[in-house]
């Protein structure tokens, strides 16, 4: 089989550029890089499909194309875009092109865009079951076919076409291809990066206020911190609960989690203790997450608790409800940092909690948050 040499398929005259709108003109840098852009700011594939639509036509000037992805269940090619082709010939494809199409196995096997007629002349070409069977519905002549690639792999093809016998596809149009296919996989990789972290997002949310437990997210980059429902519930108990927010919430300049309480007035005529335990995401925005508990004056910490605790764990058991941190705690009875995560460790043990806030709730006597009526 004779092969192609520098992108020219043998006994052929030099072909024509089918790309860059006009007959003979290669896209230019700027174009190419406003397509690019405009392809990297898609906010789904919905999207991506309509710009590629749009910029891809404009600027290559081609009959033929289309874009195919993975479906991420069956792993079988979905079509994304296409242009110049009948359903016909779509369906066609779908039912058994496939198996005919040996540039996808050209393809898959080495990672590279295919172009037929670097692969055979073109005597060979409309002598193929390929095209007989399948390209022969739009006279297809020049086809190439580049991977849609990005870290999970190829995930996709992209397929530019014309019936033009002189309007082959040169070097740099292959390499322009295939370079498109990878922009376009990358694309997609940060739409579905994009699309699960929206998803993990609001199934935490969910979750989040399922439990009752009041929740505060303070955003640098918003102007008003979030409060699940408990928390707004929370602070509507609270009379001026804007303010108090702001100082329970209001950290020491570290990057260290910290607790903060405030004495506030209740809604009903009562006071108590507002408190806050904070934590620092470990993204670069570095949000504050607050988790708020109510105590209420009234309430007091059964002594009969307590008789399950030494005296030390007592002591550390009451300083970490009072809002203070291992640190803290190990400062004021001049003891070591970890000494102190034992002793709460231990305490955590023997009253059968998890965290802080349980140990708040439960030496307090606080109701679920979630409960409150």
């Amino acid at each position: 089989m004779d092969t192609q040499v520098n992108g020219v398929p043998p006994g052929t005259q030099t072909p024509v550029p089918a790309t860059g709108g006009v007959a003979g003109e290669e896209p230019g840098g700027v174009e190419l890089l406003h397509f690019a852009q405009t392809l990297c700011s898609s906010a789904n594939r919905a999207e991506l499909q309509r710009r590629f639509n749009t910029g891809f036509g404009r600027l290559f000037g081609l009959p033929m194309w289309g874009l195919y992805t993975l479906d991420p269940w069956t792993g079988r090619p979905q079509c994304v875009a296409s242009m110049g082709v009948s359903d016909r010939f779509l369906a066609r494809y779908e039912r058994g092109g496939r198996e005919l199409n040996w540039l996808q196995f050209h393809l898959d096997a080495t990672g590279r865009a295919a172009y037929n007629m670097a692969l055979m002349s073109m005597e060979e070409w409309l002598e193929n079951p390929l095209y007989t069977k399948l390209k022969y519905l739009h006279d297809i002549r020049h086809e190439v076919q580049a991977p849609v690639v990005n870290r999970d792999g190829v995930i996709g093809t992209l397929h530019c076409g014309t019936n033009d016998p002189r309007r082959g596809f040169t070097p740099y149009e292959v390499r322009l291809t295939e370079a498109l296919g990878r922009v376009i996989g990358t694309v997609i990789e940060g739409i579905d990066s994009r699309a699960d972290l929206e998803r993990e997002r609001d199934q935490a949310v969910v979750a989040l206020d399922g439990t009752g437990t009041a929740v505060v997210i303070t955003d640098p980059t918003a102007s008003e911190p979030r409060l699940n429902e408990a928390a707004q519930c929370l602070l509507a108990e609270v009379v001026d609960s804007e303010r108090e927010l702001n100082l329970v919430i209001t950290g020491p300049g570290t990057s260290r989690g910290f607790s903060r309480h405030v004495d506030v007035e209740l809604a009903d005529g009562g006071t108590g203790l507002l408190h806050g335990h904070s934590s620092y995401t470990r993204d670069q925005v570095n949000s504050l997450i607050t988790v708020l508990e109510l105590q209420r004056d009234h309430a007091e910490i059964s002594a009969e608790t307590l008789t399950a605790l030494t005296p030390r764990e007592r002591e550390v058991a009451l300083l970490v409800v009072d809002g203070r941190s291992d640190r803290d705690i190990a400062e004021r009875l001049c003891l070591s940092h970890h000494t102190v995560s034992q002793y709460v460790k231990r305490v955590y043990r023997k009253l059968d909690v998890g965290s802080r806030v349980s140990l708040t709730r439960l030496l307090l006597g606080l109701r679920d948050a979630g409960r409150r009526g």
